[in-house]
């Protein structure tokens, strides 16, 4: 019956303007006629592939107190907020969702998505709803390999015809993939420790149009979470010929794990970066292509855990998943060599 109704709330907000309940921690968030609110936003909840806890990270943990005393909205994962969905519910629900105190808004990554638990717990993956003037749209890129397709590029386009009536200041599209990055040649490289697909999406073809379209009458923001090994918890870039504002966001359980603070006042969008781990940070901004381009790959390494990565190395699937594909590899040569030595 839960599962039922939680079902029947998205479906509801898919196709209205009513107000979005959480079907998380079953918050609703708060819209009012001062034109000023903030939410909170970051990806990759788990952490990291050594996060065997069955728990968020820790740094995330760390600082509910700080999120619910931040008079935020909500806060907006952008995807793996699980690493295993199958198994760890129950303890995202003790020490996340019934701790937070603002509704929390999900957009699934790979890691959440296992048949069709996540939907049968937690609803529909794709939907949108507003707050004030302002549309908030979350797209399912493990769908259609990140390709935007059917309804979910239905739903872009009719946010074009709303737009153009004039009646709403900010479109936040939310998604797990860097589905944008293939778009700009600045950006080879940058992204290759992510969750993509093997061939290129209809981004830049069919999306980035619509795109360029609503950016005539209000400002869109494109928030992505996958990113893998990064120099930082944020990456920022400003499409100035489609007018299109691209901020990735994501923590490891890693010192430089932090949050993004979206404040929204009559309209107007400000970013406050915060640390979850109390390390100094430059504004947004900063955290640029350039930034990327010089910082990826400086990370001094620890000798001291050699062992550690070793371990780590030793007991992951992909490991084992090389060492049998080279047994069988070399098999397969073997074989085929001792049969055309024959003739």
């Amino acid at each position: 019956m839960k599962n039922f109704l939680t079902g029947f709330v998205l479906l509801c907000f898919a196709h209205s303007n009513a107000q979005y309940t959480s079907p998380f921690n079953q918050k609703t968030i708060d819209s009012d006629s001062s034109g000023a609110y903030s939410f909170i936003v970051s990806g990759h909840f788990y952490g990291d592939g050594t996060n065997n806890s069955r728990f968020p990270a820790n740094s995330l943990l760390a600082n509910l107190d700080w999120m619910n005393a931040s008079n935020a909205s909500m806060l907006v994962c952008l995807g793996d907020l699980f690493k295993d969905i199958s198994n760890d519910i129950p303890t995202y629900q003790s020490s996340l969702f019934d701790q937070l105190e603002i509704p929390l808004v999900n957009t699934v990554g790979n890691h959440d998505l296992t048949g069709s638990v996540y939907q049968d717990n937690f609803g529909e993956t794709g939907f949108l709803f507003e707050v004030n003037q302002d549309i908030h749209l979350v797209i399912d890129t493990e769908q259609d390999n990140g390709d935007v397709v059917g309804v979910q590029l239905d739903r872009l386009k009719k946010i074009r015809e709303q737009v153009k009536k004039g009646e709403m200041n900010n479109v936040f599209i939310y998604t797990h993939r860097t589905v944008w990055s293939e778009a700009y040649a600045e950006m080879d490289g940058l992204f290759l420790d992510n969750t993509q697909g093997l061939t290129a999406t209809n981004f830049k073809d069919e999306v980035l149009p619509v795109l360029k379209e609503i950016s005539a009458y209000s400002e869109v923001f494109w928030f992505s979470g996958s990113l893998g090994t990064a120099p930082s918890s944020f990456f920022y870039f400003e499409d100035q010929e489609n007018k299109v504002k691209i901020i990735g966001t994501a923590i490891r359980a890693l010192p430089r794990d932090a949050v993004l603070k979206v404040n929204v006042n009559q309209g107007k969008v400000a970013f406050e970066t915060h640390s979850l781990t109390q390390q100094e940070l430059l504004p947004l901004e900063s955290y640029s292509v350039e930034y990327w381009q010089t910082e990826v790959g400086v990370d001094p390494f620890n000798w001291k855990l050699v062992l550690y990565y070793m371990q780590v190395a030793l007991t992951h699937r992909f490991f084992w998943y090389g060492v049998l594909t080279c047994v069988f590899s070399i098999y397969a040569f073997r074989f085929v060599r001792k049969r055309f030595s024959k003739k």
